[in-house]
C-alpha cells in the first residue's frame, strides 16, 4: 500500500513539472492559433509551423541515427551489465536485459538528435531550407564560377547550415562514443599511458576521420565563401584570393581527405606514423598554402602594381555592390549650374507656394504642449504626407495621439482602467497641420486637426482630411492586452473588424483560461466584467505585429500614418536583407551588417481594427522565393487600394543605405575608385540640441530638378569628402508609377557650389542676421536652426533654412523666421517670399513686397513680437541702404525698451 501511495505521488510531481514546463507553450501555441485565424493568415501559421516541425524532424532523425549506430556499436561488445542489490549481509548480482541497454541508447539517441536539431536549426535555418527549396532563379551569374545569385543566397547558407549541424553530431557522437568506451573498458589508463582496445580504436578513429573530411568540404564551400567576403579592395573578392587562396582552398580539401584515409588506416593497422604524417601535412600545408603563400603573393605580386592586379575584380564589385542596393536603375544627370545665375521668382512663385517649412522634430514638441489635452495621450512621433487632388496636394505633418500609461495617476492604475474602459485602452485622433505656414505673422503652426470629444477639422484641410473614427488602438507604443465587450461603450458599437477591434472572442472557459496563462493574469479568468462576448485583443504595437506575420523581413522602426476613408492606417516598411549577396560591399545595419537590401514590402495594419496586410512593392526575387515559401502572405501592389496608394512613401532608411553606398559606388571605373578619388561624404546640419549631425533625405513637396514640376520627393544631399562644396543631389520619387525612381543630379567639379554647411555658416556670419540671433541667445531664447531645403533651379540653387524660437517662459517653438541664400547672398524674413525677394534685392533698390514693406504694428500686439517687427524693419532699411529709415527703426525699438524699463505699458505702436 505505501508503495502505491508513493508510486503515485511520483506519477502526480512528474504530471505537474511536464505540465508547467510544456503547458506554456501549449498555451502560446494554441492562442497563436486563434490570433492567425483572426487576421486570415492561419495558412501561414500552419505552414511555418510544418516547416519547422519536418525541418527539425528530419535533422533529428539523422542526428539520432548517427548517434544510435555509434552507441550501438559501442553496446555491442559491451558484456553483461549487472546491478548488485544487497539484503542485509547478502549482496545479489542481477544481469540487466539486453533490451533494457538497447532501450537506454535509443532514448539517449532520440533526445540528443532533438537536442542537436533544436540548438541548430533555428527559425532563420529552417526558412533558408524552405527558401532553397522554392528558390527562385535570379538570372545573374557571378563573372568567377558562374553561378547564380541565387546559389549565394540560398544554396550556400543551406550548404553552411548542413555541414555545421553534422560537424556538432560528430563532435557529440565522438564524446559520448569515448564515454562509453571508457565504461565498458575499451580504455584505459595503465602504467601512466592511454591503452585501446581494437575496437575501440578503430571506431574512434573512423569519427576523428570523419571530422577530417568535413574540414576538407569546409574548405570547399569556402571557394565561393570568397566570393561573398574577400580580403581585395572594399572587403570584396581581389587577385590573391583568386589566384592564392582558391587554389589553396583546393589543395586543403584534397589534402584533408588524403589525412582522412591515413587515420582510418593507422587506427586500422595500429600505426601512428600514416596517422601523424596526414595531419601534420595538413597542418603544415594550412600554415604554408592558407597563410604563408596568400602573404607573399599579395607582398610580392600585388602591391607592385595593385590597380593593374586589382582592376578587373573592382570592376566585378562596383557592379555587383550597385545591383545590391537597387542602385542598378538608377538615373544619371548633369546639372548645369552657372556661377552668379539668378532665379527666376515669378516663376518660383507657383512652384514654391507650398515649400514645407515646418520640421517635424518642433512639431512633435509642439503637439505635445498643446495637443495632448490629457495627461495619459502623447505623440511619439510625427510624419510628413500629402493631401489633396493630384496635381493640387499639399504637405501635410501628421501625429498620432497615442495612449501612455504612465500619464495616468498611479491609484487609477486599475486592471479594469488598462484592460477594459474605453478612455484608457485606445489612443484618440489625429493632429494635423499643413508644412507651411497659412497664417502670416503667427508663428504657431496651423492645425488643421484637432481635439477631441469632438475631433475639429479646419474648413481649409483637404476633404481627405476627414477624420470620422478616431479611435486608435495599434499604434507604435501601445503593447498591452486589452478587453473589447461590445454594446458595453459607444466606443464598442458598430461592426467588429470596422468601428473596433475584432479580437481573438473570449467565448468558453478554456480560452479564458489560456489568455489568462499566456498574460500571467489571473484577474482576467476571475473577473466578473469579462462575458462569454468579450474579445481579447493583443499584440498591438506595430512592430510586434508585423514581426510575428513575417520575421524574416527586417522591418523599419519608424512607421508612417495615414488618413484613409476616415480612419488611421500605419504604413510600415519591410526590407529584405542578405549577408551572402556576392561580390557586394557590406553596409553595417543595427547589429549586424548586410550585403544586400531591398525595401521590397509595404505593411498596412488599421489603427482601429487591426487588419494587416503586406504587399509586395517591389520586383526583388528573394521576396518572390519568400512567397513563394508562403502563398498566401504576400499581396500584389496592384492590391493596395487606391485611397492607400496615393499615401506611399520611400523609406528614409532605404535612401540612406544608398545614399551611403553611393559616396563611393558613383564611380563606374576601377582607377578612380581605387585612387579614392571624388569620395561624397554627408553634409552635418544643425542637430534640434542644438549641436551637430549628419544630415538625412529631406522629404516634401518640391520642385523637381530641371523639371518644371512639383512632386513628392526626398533628397539627400552630397559634398565632397574633407571639405564641405555639394557634389550631388541623390532624389526619389514617391508618386504613382514613379515610386521607388532614384535620379543621381551631379553637380560640376569645377565650380564650388555651396553645400548645407557653408549657408549655415554663411548665415551665422551675415552681419544683419548674426546680431539678432546672439541677442535672442543672450536673452535666454532658443533658436534652432531647421533642416536646409536645397532647391536646384534650371542652372542654380536655392537653399531655404526655416528657423525655430522657443523662448523659456514658453517651451512651444515657433516658426520664426525663414533664411534664403542663394550660396553668396543671404536673407530673413517671416515669410518665405519676404526673404525669397531679399536675395534677389539689388543695393538701395525696395521690392514691391518683402522686408521693406512691413504691417503696421497694431495696439495691444505682445512687445517681444513688436521689438522683432522693429528689428526686421531696420534690418530691411539696412540693405537697402536706406540710413535714415534704419536710424528710425531703431529708435522706435529704443523707445519701446525704454518705456518697458521703466514699467510703462506697451501697448501701443511706436
Amino acid at each position: 500500500m505505501r508503495r502505491r501511495v508513493g508510486r503515485i505521488a511520483l506519477i502526480s510531481v512528474i504530471a505537474v513539472l511536464l505540465l508547467l514546463v510544456l503547458g506554456r507553450g501549449a498555451v502560446g501555441f494554441y492562442t497563436d492559433v486563434l490570433w492567425y485565424d483572426g487576421l486570415g493568415f492561419l495558412s501561414t501559421f500552419w505552414k511555418r509551423f510544418a516547416l519547422g516541425l519536418s525541418v527539425r524532424a528530419v535533422a533529428a532523425v539523422v542526428a539520432a541515427a548517427f548517434v544510435f549506430v555509434n552507441l550501438w556499436w559501442v553496446a555491442r561488445h559491451l558484456g553483461p551489465v549487472r546491478v548488485r542489490r544487497r539484503y542485509g549481509n547478502i549482496e545479489i548480482a542481477e544481469q540487466v536485459p539486453r533490451k533494457y541497454v538497447l532501450a537506454i541508447i535509443v532514448g539517449v539517441a532520440v533526445l540528443g538528435g532533438w537536442w542537436l536539431a533544436e540548438l541548430q536549426l533555428d527559425d532563420g535555418a529552417v526558412l533558408a531550407v524552405a527558401s532553397w527549396m522554392d528558390k527562385v532563379a535570379w538570372g545573374v551569374a557571378d563573372p568567377l564560377f558562374g553561378r547564380d545569385v541565387a546559389f549565394y543566397l540560398f544554396t550556400l547558407p543551406v550548404a553552411t547550415t548542413v555541414l555545421e549541424f553534422i560537424t556538432l553530431i560528430t563532435v557529440w557522437s565522438l564524446a559520448l562514443v569515448g564515454l562509453g568506451h571508457v565504461l565498458v573498458g575499451g580504455i584505459e589508463w595503465d602504467e601512466n599511458r592511454v591503452s585501446m582496445t581494437p575496437v575501440a580504436r578503430k571506431h574512434l578513429g573512423v569519427l576523428v576521420a570523419v571530422m577530417v573530411l568535413l574540414l576538407g568540404v569546409r574548405f570547399w564551400l569556402g571557394r565561393y565563401l570568397l566570393v561573398v567576403d574577400g580580403n581585395g579592395v572594399a572587403g570584396a573578392l581581389g587577385y590573391t584570393d583568386v589566384e592564392a587562396r582558391l587554389p589553396a582552398a583546393w589543395a586543403m580539401a584534397f589534402l584533408s581527405v588524403v589525412a582522412a584515409g591515413a587515420l582510418v588506416y593507422g587506427a586500422w593497422r595500429r600505426a601512428l606514423l600514416p596517422p601523424i604524417l596526414g595531419l601534420g601535412g595538413l597542418l603544415a600545408a594550412g600554415l604554408l598554402l592558407g597563410q604563408a603563400y596568400p602573404a607573399l603573393v599579395q607582398k610580392f605580386r600585388v602591391e607592385p602594381n595593385e590597380l593593374s592586379r586589382e582592376a578587373p575584380y573592382i570592376r566585378w564589385n562596383l557592379e555587383f555592390t550597385r545591383r545590391a542596393y537597387g542602385l542598378e536603375t538608377m538615373a544619371r544627370a548633369s546639372f548645369p549650374y552657372r556661377s552668379g545665375a539668378r532665379p527666376d521668382l515669378d516663376r518660383l512663385g507657383d512652384q514654391l507656394a507650398h515649400m514645407p517649412l515646418w520640421d517635424t522634430e518642433p512639431l512633435e514638441r509642439a503637439y505635445n504642449e498643446i495637443q495632448t489635452l490629457f495627461p495619459y495621450y502623447w505623440f511619439p512621433d510625427v510624419d510628413y504626407d500629402r493631401y489633396g487632388p493630384a496635381g493640387a496636394e499639399t504637405q501635410v505633418a501628421l501625429g498620432v495621439r497615442e495612449f501612455r500609461p504612465g500619464g495616468l495617476e498611479e491609484g487609477n492604475r486599475t486592471w479594469q482602467s488598462l484592460r477594459l474602459n474605453p478612455s484608457y485602452i485606445r489612443g484618440m485622433g489625429v493632429v494635423a497641420s499643413p508644412a507651411h505656414p497659412v497664417r502670416p505673422g503667427d508663428g504657431t503652426p496651423e492645425l488643421w486637426i484637432r481635439n477631441v470629444n469632438p475631433v475639429v477639422t479646419d474648413t481649409e484641410a483637404a476633404p481627405a482630411l476627414e477624420l470620422a473614427r478616431p479611435s486608435v488602438f495599434f499604434g507604435e507604443t501601445m503593447d498591452d492586452y486589452v478587453i473589447i465587450i461590445p454594446g458595453r461603450d459607444s466606443a464598442f458599437t458598430g461592426e467588429p473588424g470596422r468601428d473596433f477591434p475584432r479580437g481573438v472572442p473570449l467565448s468558453s472557459f478554456a480560452r479564458e483560461l489560456a489568455f489568462a496563462w499566456r498574460f500571467g493574469d489571473e484577474t482576467l479568468l476571475f473577473s466578473g466584467e469579462v462575458t462569454r462576448e468579450s474579445r481579447v485583443v493583443f499584440r498591438r504595437t506595430l512592430q510586434e505585429r508585423v514581426e510575428e506575420l513575417a520575421p524574416f523581413i527586417l522591418w523599419d522602426p519608424d512607421p508612417m500614418p495615414a488618413i484613409v476613408d476616415g480612419g488611421v492606417v500605419w504604413l510600415v516598411d519591410g526590407y529584405t536583407t542578405s549577408s551572402s549577396f556576392p561580390l557586394s560591399r557590406s553596409v553595417p545595419l543595427g547589429r549586424a551588417s548586410v550585403r544586400y537590401l531591398r525595401p521590397s514590402v509595404k505593411a498596412s495594419v488599421d489603427a482601429i481594427t487591426g487588419e494587416t496586410h503586406l504587399y509586395a512593392v517591389q520586383d526583388d526575387p528573394l521576396l518572390e522565393t519568400y512567397a513563394q515559401v508562403f502563398p498566401d502572405l504576400f499581396e500584389p501592389r496592384a492590391a493596395i487600394p487606391e485611397g492607400l496608394r496615393t499615401h506611399l512613401i520611400y523609406p528614409e532608411l532605404a535612401l540612406q543605405v544608398q545614399a551611403e553606398i553611393l559616396m563611393e559606388y558613383h564611380l563606374e571605373r576601377a582607377e578612380p575608385f581605387y585612387a579614392g578619388q571624388d569620395v561624397w561624404q554627408r553634409p552635418q546640419e544643425s542637430a534640434p540640441n542644438g549641436g551637430m549631425r549628419e544630415a538625412g533625405p529631406v522629404y516634401g513637396l518640391l520642385p523637381v530638378p530641371l523639371e518644371r514640376r512639383v512632386a513628392f520627393i526626398g533628397a539627400m544631399p552630397f559634398i565632397a569628402r574633407g571639405r564641405q562644396n555639394m557634389t550631388a543631389l541623390l532624389v526619389v520619387e514617391n508618386d504613382g508609377d514613379a515610386y521607388g525612381d532614384l535620379t543621381l543630379y551631379e553637380f560640376p567639379r569645377d565650380q564650388q557650389i555651396p553645400g548645407p554647411g557653408q549657408v549655415q555658416a554663411v548665415i551665422e556670419q551675415d552681419p544683419v542676421i548674426s546680431p539678432e540671433l546672439s541677442l535672442l541667445r543672450q536673452r535666454g531664447s532658443g533658436v534652432n536652426m531647421g533642416r536646409v531645403r536645397i532647391v536646384p533651379l534650371d542652372s542654380s540653387v536655392l537653399y531655404i533654412q526655416p528657423l525655430f524660437l522657443s523662448a523659456e517662459e514658453n517651451p512651444i517653438p515657433e516658426l520664426w523666421r525663414v533664411v534664403v541664400s542663394d550660396g553668396r547672398n543671404v536673407a530673413m524674413d517671416p515669410t518665405l517670399r519676404g526673404a525669397m525677394a531679399g536675395v534677389q534685392l539689388p543695393m538701395g533698390e525696395a521690392p514691391e513686397a518683402g522686408p521693406a514693406r512691413r504691417p503696421a504694428i497694431e495696439p495691444g500686439a505682445d512687445w517681444p513680437r513688436r521689438a522683432l517687427e522693429l528689428l526686421d524693419r531696420a534690418r530691411a532699411r539696412l540693405r537697402q541702404g536706406d540710413w535714415a529709415g534704419y536710424g528710425e527703426a531703431l529708435e522706435a525699438l529704443r523707445a519701446l525698451l525704454e518705456r518697458l524699463d521703466g514699467g510703462e505699458p506697451a501697448g501701443g505702436s511706436p
